[in-house]
């Protein structure tokens, strides 16, 4: 490990004002890279209230400086102009975040992209003006087949070109390097995965007891992807032949509303909790409170949310979607089949009623041992050795 770096963190998705979970991983990402080097963020995001062109907020913690720029929301209803008119807008808020930048710190070394687009045009646009090469690393669920949604003259362009300038591309799993390569998106490929805060999600010190046992699940809610409605139905199913369980749902979306009226419907509201948002310590005392997480999707790139529940000691039941089959073993939790209610039925019932057992410090050393930020931040830095080595 050589000497300090200054690696620019630029991200699609981020924390910003108006959410501030969104892209929380990155965030993770920036403080695991931060304990080697030193940590910049810039980041650009359209803001529908904004009265002015452009708004600058700076902010200092944990060693990383962070500058996110706010523009003011396009309006136009001609899709083309709208278009040109966004482009300029990002391209004059990375201008300036990054002159910004140059006031409080040295002219990065490398630049860390998170996620091709839409934020791959200001890396692109600042690595090309001021030679700075860049990485990139990707979670997006858009290329894999069962999404579907990297389609477009425009967008296909625009990221062949992104990504056929970053020295090093890391996807989160190998299912999804497979789904970038089969679009024709070649490059030098590491997997990379998620990282996450194992000094937040950690089992607590006095474990909370209950008589009932409950399961708790976390995402966005995105029916399509998360299929929440099927966990639903299939604890409805086991709920039949035990009532002392309970499900706790954590995420805000606007699906929302109906999955408490398909609950409703069911007539099982006394069983089901809406949690809404939490904020990262708040979802790990929720996790901990929980005799496993359920996860039910149609496809993944990662599942953070899987990896903190192993932090916490936590087993988890998951189908088996698309990257989770990469890490998913028999001492970790249970896969059901995608879609198969009456599996993950029988999974929840074989839970509460003690028949399956698991080792909790297994399950917390496991998380440890592969995505805390001491080993994600080593590999990072390993990659950032050798890009600027053969710059």
């Amino acid at each position: 490990m050589g000497k300090q770096k200054h690696i620019l963190f630029i991200s699609s998705w981020y924390p910003n004002r108006y959410n501030p979970s969104h892209g929380i991983f990155n965030r993770y990402f920036a403080e695991a890279v931060s304990l080697f080097n030193q940590v910049s963020v810039l980041h650009v995001c359209s803001d529908g209230h904004l009265l002015k062109a452009d708004e600058m907020v700076q902010s200092d913690e944990n060693k990383i400086t962070t500058i996110t720029v706010y523009y003011k929301k396009v309006q136009s209803t001609t899709p083309i102009l709208s278009q040109i008119i966004k482009r300029k807008r990002v391209i004059h808020a990375f201008e300036r975040g990054y002159k910004q930048l140059l006031k409080k710190r040295n002219k990065p070394d490398l630049i860390q992209l998170n996620v091709a687009m839409p934020a791959g045009i200001g890396a692109y646009y600042l690595a090309n003006k001021y030679k700075i090469p860049y990485v990139m690393n990707e979670c997006w669920s858009g290329y894999t087949e069962e999404d579907g949604t990297y389609k477009g003259i425009v967008l296909k362009n625009i990221t062949q070109r992104i990504i056929k300038s970053a020295r090093v591309i890391m996807p989160t799993s190998e299912y999804l390097k497979k789904a970038m390569l089969a679009h024709n998106l070649a490059g030098n490929y590491i997997i990379v995965p998620n990282v996450i805060n194992t000094n937040v999600f950690k089992p607590l010190d006095n474990p909370i007891s209950s008589k009932i046992t409950q399961f708790v699940h976390v995402s966005s809610l995105n029916e399509r992807e998360k299929n929440v409605r099927g966990i639903i139905r299939a604890f409805g199913i086991a709920l039949k032949q035990n009532k002392d369980l309970k499900l706790n749902i954590v995420g805000e979306s606007v699906e929302k509303k109906s999955l408490q009226n398909l609950v409703i419907s069911m007539g099982i509201e006394d069983n089901v909790s809406f949690k809404g948002y939490l904020t990262p310590e708040d979802l790990a005392c929720e996790i901990n409170r929980n005799a496993a997480l359920l996860m039910f999707s149609n496809y993944e790139t990662f599942s953070v949310v899987i990896i903190e529940a192993f932090a916490c000691g936590k087993p988890v039941i998951t189908s088996n979607a698309g990257a989770v089959s990469g890490y998913m073993v028999p001492q970790l939790g249970v896969m059901v089949e995608k879609q198969n209610e009456t599996q993950l039925a029988e999974a929840i019932l074989a839970f509460s009623d003690n028949s399956r057992h698991f080792n909790a410090t297994q399950i917390r050393q496991y998380a440890v041992n592969n995505y805390s930020y001491e080993k994600i931040g080593k590999k990072l830095d390993e990659i950032y050795e050798n890009v600027l080595l053969n710059n």
